[in-house]
């Protein structure tokens, strides 16, 4: 009986044993752990502070400004072309112009669809349009 509570009281020794060398080693990683990043986190924070103090941040500064300047000169200088262009009367492409003299000719969506090599869908769509466009005028 002596025997055997001995026995039982080694394991025990034993188990709590292993348990404690368990817990050295996970203290000791996360320890390790901890040292790295706090030495990633110090070698980030010199590259932001050298970034921070670099002189070149005054000379893109400069360049932006005068990229800046250049590119509101050539919006200012192309505004009047620009404008000719959306003044000009543009013609509606020949497909809605070929659309507009079959449906005046008494064609349904199927046929002018079938003349065009459009979808039915879309005939019907384009006739619906170009008669409220007749309205609108």
């Amino acid at each position: 009986m002596l025997a055997s509570i001995n026995l039982i009281l080694a394991g025990s020794i034993g188990v709590a044993g292993l348990c404690l060398l368990a817990s050295f080693f996970l203290v000791k990683r996360q320890r390790g752990d901890r040292a790295r990043e706090t030495l990633r986190i110090r070698a980030l924070q010199s590259k932001i502070d050298a970034a921070l103090k670099d002189d070149v941040h005054d000379t893109s500064r400069e360049a932006f400004s005068t990229a800046l300047k250049t590119a509101s000169l050539t919006t200012h200088l192309q505004a009047p072309r620009l404008q000719h262009l959306a003044k000009i009367d543009k013609q509606p492409p020949d497909k809605y112009k070929i659309l507009g003299k079959l449906a005046s000719q008494g064609m349904d969506a199927e046929e002018i669809a079938s003349v065009l090599g459009i979808s039915r869908t879309e005939a019907g769509q384009l006739l619906s349009l170009s008669s409220m466009a007749k309205c609108v005028r």
